[in-house]
C-alpha cells in the first residue's frame, strides 16, 4: 500500500536521509568537554526543527494523562512497539524537549560546529522558545519530561541495512539535573544525552522545518495532525489520505466514530498552521485533504488540473470555514531534501 509524500521525504527509521536547508545565523555554543556540547545562547527567534521518523511514526502517545499502555503500530510486516516504564510514556508534548535539543544542535552545525550527542542547556529559554509557562512548576514538569523520555523504549524490526532484526532504544539514553530548583524537585538546566537515531538523524539531515505555531497548538491530536501534513504535504498545494489510514497514523486508540468527531472539531477550529483540513465525503472511504493556506499556490493547482468543481463541493460539505486561507499568512518555504543513497528501507509502503 502507497500514499503521497513530500518530494524525497520517504523516511527511513534508524538510519535517516538528509535534507539541505540553511539556518543562517550564529551560534554561542561550545564544548566545555569533548563529549559535551553546552546551548549558550539565549534567543528565542530560532529555526525549529523535527525529525522525519518521530514524524511518520506514532512514537508519542496522545494522552494527557499517565499512559502505561504498550502501543504497537504495525504495516508491510514491519512494526513499532512503544513500551512505557511505570511513570508513563513520553507524550507529543515531552517531544518538545527534543525538537529542541535537535534545533540548537542543527543550528550549531550550520554555523561550522561538531556538537556531539550529549547536550547541556537551560530550562528557562526551553520555556519561552516553546511557548510554555515559566512559573514554578513549569521546571517540575520538564524533569518529569526527562523521566518519561528515558523511560520509554522504543522496539523495530525496521530493516536497517540488508538485515532485517528487532531493535530497542529509548529517546534520550540518559539524563543528569545540572542545575535543580531551590526545593530540588525541578530542574533549571539539563543534561541529555540523545539516542544514537535521533543523532544519525541531525549527522544527515533527515529533519524538517516546523511552524514555530506548532507550540501554541493545545490539543495533541492538533499536534500531530500538523506533523502529517508537513511530513508528507509539504509545500504542496494539497493531499489526501483516506480516513482509517490517517487514524492509524495519528496513533488514536478511539474508536473510528469518536475519532471522526474529534477531527471535525479541530477542522473547524482551524488552527494548524500552514494547512486547512477537509473530509471528502464524496470519496470511499473518506479522504481527509490537507490544503495549503497559501492561496494563490492552491487556486494555480485546482485550475491547472481542472479541480476548482471538487474544490467547490469540499466548501459545501462545510467540513472547514471557506474563509480561513484570507486571514492565514502563507506558509514558509519547505526544505529541499538531498536524493537519499545506500540501502535505507523508504517507508513509503507503510
Amino acid at each position: 500500500m502507497s500514499h503521497h509524500t513530500t518530494d524525497s521525504e520517504t523516511a527511513t527509521l534508524f538510519p535517516l536521509g538528509r535534507s539541505d536547508e540553511p539556518a543562517g545565523g550564529n551560534i554561542l555554543a561550545s564544548a566545555v568537554q569533548p563529549d559535551l556540547f553546552v546551548v549558550l545562547e539565549a534567543i528565542h527567534d530560532w529555526p525549529v526543527k523535527d525529525d522525519v521518523s518521530s514524524m511518520e511514526y506514532p512514537i508519542f502517545s496522545l494522552s494527557k494523562n499517565r499512559d502505561t499502555r504498550i502501543r504497537v503500530y504495525s504495516r508491510a510486516g514491519r512494526s513499532i512497539r512503544i513500551i512505557p516504564s511505570a511513570v508513563g510514556a513520553a507524550t507529543v508534548f515531552d517531544k518538545d524537549i527534543l525538537i529542541y535539543a535537535v534545533s540548537k544542535i542543527v543550528r550549531a552545525v550550520e554555523a561550522g560546529k561538531t556538537p556531539t550527542r550529549r547536550v547541556r542547556f537551560d530550562i528557562h529559554p526551553f520555556l519561552v522558545g516553546t511557548r510554555r509557562s515559566t512559573g514554578g512548576a513549569a521546571y517540575e514538569r520538564a524533569l518529569d519530561t526527562c523521566r518519561r523520555l528515558r523511560g520509554t523504549t522504543i522496539e523495530t524490526n525496521v530493516k536497517t541495512t540488508e538485515e532485517e532484526r528487532t531493535d530497542g532504544f529509548g529517546l534520550v539514553e540518559d539524563y543528569k539535573v545540572t542545575q535543580s530548583t531551590k526545593n530540588g524537585k525541578g530542574a533549571l538546566q539539563v543534561e541529555l544525552l540523545l539516542s544514537e537515531w535521533l543523532y544519525r538523524a541531525v549527522q544527515e539531515y533527515d529533519i524538517l522545518t516546523i511552524n514555530p505555531e506548532y507550540f501554541s497548538l493545545a490539543q495533541p491530536m492538533e499536534r500531530r495532525l500538523y506533523e502529517l501534513g508537513r511530513k508528507h504535504c509539504g509545500d504542496k498545494a494539497f493531499w489526501k489520505i483516506n480516513l482509517p489510514l490517517l487514524k492509524e497514523k495519528t496513533g488514536s486508540q478511539q474508536e473510528t466514530k469518536y475519532f471522526r468527531r474529534k477531527l471535525v472539531k479541530i477542522i473547524k477550529d482551524d488552527a494548524l498552521p500552514d494547512y486547512r483540513i477537509a473530509i471528502d465525503e464524496a470519496a470511499k472511504p473518506p479522504q481527509v485533504v490537507y490544503l495549503t493556506r497559501d492561496t494563490r499556490k492552491l487556486s494555480m493547482e485546482l485550475a491547472k488540473n481542472n479541480l476548482a468543481g471538487w474544490y467547490g463541493r469540499l466548501v459545501e460539505q462545510g467540513t472547514f470555514p471557506p474563509s480561513s486561507a484570507a486571514k492565514s499568512p502563507a506558509p514558509p518555504p519547505a526544505p529541499a531534501l538531498r536524493p537519499r543513497t545506500g540501502g535505507a528501507q523508504p517507508l513509503s509502503e507503510l
